[in-house]
C-alpha cells in the first residue's frame, strides 16, 4: 500500500495527491519502465517534492519505491513525478490552457534525446537535463529519474561570477544545438518555430495591471531619494503600452534574424548542481514547459538577473562574451555552416530587450532577495492588482531590497531602458 508524507500539512495544502497517483498508477509505470509485465512493487512511499512558490501550474512529488523484478530485489528507487495543479483559481486556470506540459513532453520525447545524440557523436558527454523515464497524456505527468541520487542539489542562493560563468556555458550548448539543429532541419526534423510565447504573453497581459500600479507608488518612493528625482520621473513616465511592447519580445527575428530555442524561465530553482565545497562541478536544467523559439537575448537577461549576484551585474560585458565565446565555438565543433550572432549584434540585441530588462530589475530580482520566513510565497504567487501596492510598500522599507533598486535602477536609466 502507498503510503503519503506531508499531504495534510499546511505547507503542502496545495499539493493534495492527485487521485490518480497511487500504488496501481506507479506499479503500471514500473513494468513499462522494466519491462517486466510481473514486477511486483514491496513498499511505496510517495511526498510533496517542492514547497508552495517554487513552481506554478504544476506539482511535484517524489516517490521511493522498493520492487522486484526478474529474480531480483531493488531496495529502493527513487522517482520524481511532476503533473498539473488542481488549483481552479483563474489565473492558473487561464495558464492551465496553455499547452505547457505537452510542449515539456515534446521537450523531453524529440529534442532533448537528439541534442544528447549529436552531443555523443562529438565526443560531449555532458547532460542537459535529467534522465526522463514516462510520460501520460492522460493523466497528464512527467516521470523522471531522481537526480537527488546521484548528488544534484537545489540553490536558493544567487551565484557568483565564477560558478554563474558556468552555467552561461550550460546555457550556451543548449541554444548552439538547438541553432544547429534547426540549421539542419531536413536532417532533424524537428519545427522549432511551432514553439511559440504564448504562455508568456498571457502571463505579461494577466501582470499589467499589477506592474502598473507598483510603478505608481515606486515613483512616490524613489523621488524621495537624494540623486534619483530624475529616475522617479522616468518610472512615471512608463505607460501600458510601453509594457505591452514586451508581447513583441517572445516572438522569433524574421528571417535571416538569429533565433533558438530558449528556455525562458531560468532562474536559480529551475536547475541543479552538484558542487565541489563552493564550486560548481555539474548543472542540470529543469523545466522546460515555457520554451519558445526566439531571441537567445530573452534568455541572456533573465541569466543576469536571476542565476548571478550583484558581481555578475557589474561585469555584465564579461559575462555576455563568455557566453557568446562558448556559443560560438560549440556551434564550430558541431560543424554549424551558419554563423551565429557576433558580440556586437548579441550586445545590441540586449539593448532591444530594455523594457524586459526592466520587469526583470525591479520585480523578479528583487522578489529573489526577499527574506522568505516573512514572507509568503504563494500569497506573492498569486497577488493581485489590489494586494500588491501593500506588498511594494514593504519592499521598498527593506534596506537589502532599496539597495537592489538603487543599483538596478542607476543602470537601467544610463542605458535607457526606463524610456
Amino acid at each position: 500500500m502507498a503510503e503519503v508524507e506531508g499531504n495534510g500539512s499546511n505547507q503542502y495544502n496545495r499539493h493534495a495527491l492527485p487521485e490518480f497517483l497511487n500504488q496501481d498508477f506507479l506499479l503500471d509505470v514500473l513494468r513499462s519502465v522494466e519491462n517486466d509485465k510481473a514486477l511486483v512493487i514491496t513498499e511505496c512511499n510517495i511526498a510533496p517534492a517542492t514547497k508552495p512558490g517554487d513552481h506554478h501550474g504544476s506539482i511535484m512529488f517524489r516517490a521511493k519505491i522498493s520492487y522486484k523484478t526478474r529474480g531480483k530485489d531493488v531496495i529502493s528507487r527513487s522517482f520524481v513525478i511532476k503533473t498539473k495543479s488542481v488549483d481552479e483559481e483563474p489565473k492558473k486556470k487561464m495558464l492551465k490552457e496553455c499547452p505547457a506540459f505537452e510542449r515539456e513532453i515534446d521537450i523531453y520525447m524529440k529534442i532533448l534525446p537528439e541534442m544528447t545524440r549529436i552531443m555523443e557523436s562529438i565526443g560531449d558527454r555532458d547532460h542537459i537535463a535529467p534522465r526522463f523515464l514516462y510520460h501520460s497524456m492522460d493523466p497528464l505527468v512527467l516521470i523522471f529519474e531522481d537526480i537527488t541520487t546521484f548528488g544534484y542539489e537545489m540553490h536558493t542562493e544567487l551565484c557568483n561570477f565564477e560558478n554563474t560563468a558556468k552555467v552561461a556555458k550550460k546555457l550556451a550548448k543548449f541554444h548552439a544545438l538547438s541553432f544547429y539543429m534547426h540549421d539542419n532541419k531536413y536532417v532533424y526534423n524537428i519545427d522549432f518555430p511551432q514553439y511559440n510565447g504564448l504562455r508568456i504573453i498571457q502571463e505579461i497581459i494577466l501582470a499589467i495591471p499589477m506592474i502598473l500600479a507598483g510603478l505608481a507608488l515606486m515613483k512616490e518612493e524613489v523621488k524621495k531619494w537624494e540623486g534619483y528625482e530624475k529616475i522617479a520621473e522616468k518610472i512615471g513616465d512608463i505607460t501600458e503600452k510601453h509594457l505591452i511592447s514586451l508581447l513583441d519580445m517572445y516572438k522569433p527575428n524574421p528571417e535571416p534574424g538569429f533565433n533558438v530555442l530558449c528556455h525562458s524561465d531560468i532562474h536559480i530553482k529551475n536547475m541543479m548542481f552538484i558542487k565541489k565545497n563552493t564550486d560548481i562541478d555539474k548543472i542540470l536544467l529543469l523545466d522546460f514547459q515555457m520554451c519558445f523559439w526566439g531571441s537567445q537575448a530573452v534568455d541572456l537577461l533573465h541569466f543576469l538577473y536571476r542565476i548571478g549576484d550583484a558581481s555578475v551585474r557589474l561585469r555584465r560585458g564579461e559575462m555576455v562574451s563568455i557566453y557568446h565565446n562558448t556559443f560560438t565555438d560549440y556551434l564550430n565543433q558541431l560543424g554549424c555552416l551558419r554563423q551565429g550572432p557576433t558580440l556586437l549584434e548579441l550586445n545590441i540585441e540586449l539593448l532591444k530587450l530594455a523594457p524586459l530588462e526592466l520587469i526583470l530589475g525591479i520585480w523578479c530580482l528583487p522578489m529573489k532577495n526577499l527574506d522568505s520566513s516573512k514572507f509568503d510565497a504563494a500569497a506573492l504567487e498569486n497577488s493581485t492588482p489590489e494586494i500588491f501596492p501593500n506588498m511594494l510598500k514593504i519592499f521598498l522599507k527593506t534596506p537589502r531590497i532599496v539597495e537592489i533598486f538603487k543599483e538596478v535602477l542607476l543602470q537601467l536609466y544610463y542605458k535607457g531602458a526606463l524610456g
